[in-house]
């Protein structure tokens, strides 16, 4: 994705790259659980950032720095949620999947140079260099908080299987990777239809999410398997 605006498959919502930041933009503030840096937990903003940081960065200040980030490309911190990464937004996958009246949209940007095991052995105290699947989880329908928290799960698992698809392992044990030391998730909520509670794969939501999240995985983290292949240190 080149610097500038593209509409993102979702009416309402226009996605661009400004300066390595993915910008995810809404028409008004919408409802967002994000588990990352900026803005983190519940709240209702008008923007989501995906801020691409030198694969070396090691800011002892990320709130700080990415705070002034968005200020440098004329954004309201106020108005943002934000994550972070050292993989190429440019690369960013974007998958759209309906069900009747019901859909979600899912966004990743992936790096696998930290894959971790979650359960697994402790990593070195000094451990390698950023490398972060950063998934947006968008959907027009009006989400419960409890919904919201569960699609965190949904998303999270189905990441898990796309690095599993992949065979994508821990730097360090070389067991299965569950995903990256520094993941993260926001998940949009809409403001369509009857309000609902639960997100898991067994309802039409969480399939939505599960495929979604899943394909995005997997063609985010081809890309940047490519990228390192075409792009030897």
């Amino acid at each position: 994705m080149r610097d500038g605006e593209s509409l993102v498959p979702a009416t309402g919502f226009i996605l661009r790259n400004s300066r390595e930041m993915l910008v995810l933009e809404a028409e008004r503030p919408v409802r967002q659980l994000n588990t990352s840096v900026w803005n983190g937990g519940f709240s209702s903003s008008r923007l989501v950032v995906n801020w691409q940081v030198p694969s070396g960065y090691m800011g002892e200040e990320p709130q700080e720095d990415l705070r002034r980030a968005m200020v440098e490309r004329g954004l309201d911190p106020g108005e943002a949620t934000g994550m972070m990464t050292a993989a190429l937004v440019a690369d960013v996958s974007v998958f759209r999947e309906d069900l009747g009246d019901l859909w979600v949209v899912a966004l990743v940007t992936a790096g696998t140079s930290n894959a971790m095991s979650a359960g697994g052995p402790a990593p070195p105290e000094c451990f390698g260099g950023p490398g972060t699947i950063n998934t947006i989880v968008l959907t027009g329908a009006a989400l419960r908080d409890e919904a919201m928290a569960g699609a965190v799960i949904t998303a999270t698992e189905a990441k898990t299987m796309a690095l599993m698809d992949l065979g994508i392992r821990d730097i360090y044990s070389g067991w299965q990777a569950s995903g990256t030391s520094t993941d993260a998730v926001v998940v949009v909520s809409g403001s369509g239809g009857e309000s609902l509670r639960y997100a898991g794969t067994a309802t039409a939501l969480g399939g939505l999410i599960g495929r979604t999240v899943r394909r995005a995985v997997t063609e985010a983290v081809g890309r940047y398997l490519k990228y390192k292949e075409d792009h030897p240190e």
